[in-house]
């Protein structure tokens, strides 16, 4: 990314955060792009493998996107974030993300105030689009009975899942699939298949959407 693109997305300070963030935990100086808003806590030993660019923070143009607020990056010792792709993984404006285990994602995006809890694993694929809103958690924080606390979260390549979203632990979702806004998923989703309500349900096959 040429340094004056990077200064008038991020803002000076945005920029020095990005580029000591990113020459600390890759060696490359614009791997790591975060916003002047946010606040970061990463721990020395998580391991970064990006292939081009994550970004959080960062406003795009849209009525998503109504006001620049504070976004949270942090993680603890052993985990890792992934980057597999050529272009960029992005969350944005108000988001909050933790990774304890092994975060993963391609070149798609995350819309604002997300909240993505990663005590296991969590993989999103390739051309991934998630609104505003969305919840993505695959640790409980607490037991309950002898089930285990935390289960990994998969998402397929292309899926499309609406605002106000709800993903629990354990929830695997197929290639093509959409959820709509608003729905709590608290098991797998078929591959291209539309799934609404709470829980969620599937409500119709064979879905396509661009």
């Amino acid at each position: 990314m040429d340094p004056r693109t990077l200064v008038g997305r991020l803002g000076v300070r945005g920029t020095l955060k990005s580029v000591y963030h990113s020459y600390r935990h890759t060696g490359s100086p614009n791997a790591l792009v975060f916003h002047s808003n946010v606040v970061t806590d990463i721990a020395p030993a998580t391991t970064f493998d990006i292939g081009n660019r994550f970004e959080v923070g960062v406003s795009n143009p849209g009525a998503s996107h109504p006001r620049m607020v504070r976004s949270a990056v942090t993680t603890t010792p052993d985990s890792s974030v992934t980057h597999e792709g050529t272009e960029a993984a992005r969350i944005g404006p108000g988001s909050v993300v933790h990774v304890e285990g092994d975060f993963e994602m391609g070149d798609s995006y995350i819309n604002s105030h997300a909240r993505v809890l990663c005590g296991e694993a969590i993989t999103i694929g390739d051309g991934v689009a998630i609104a505003w809103g969305v919840e993505l958690l695959d640790d409980d924080r607490h037991r309950t009975g002898d089930g285990p606390r935390t289960a990994p979260v998969r998402i397929g390549d292309r899926v499309w899942i609406g605002h106000d979203v709800s993903i629990s632990k354990g929830v695997s979702i197929g290639e093509g699939a959409i959820v709509a806004s608003n729905s709590v998923v608290t098991a797998d989703v078929p591959a291209e298949t539309l799934v609404a309500g709470c829980p969620a349900s599937v409500r119709r096959t064979d879905v396509e959407w661009s």
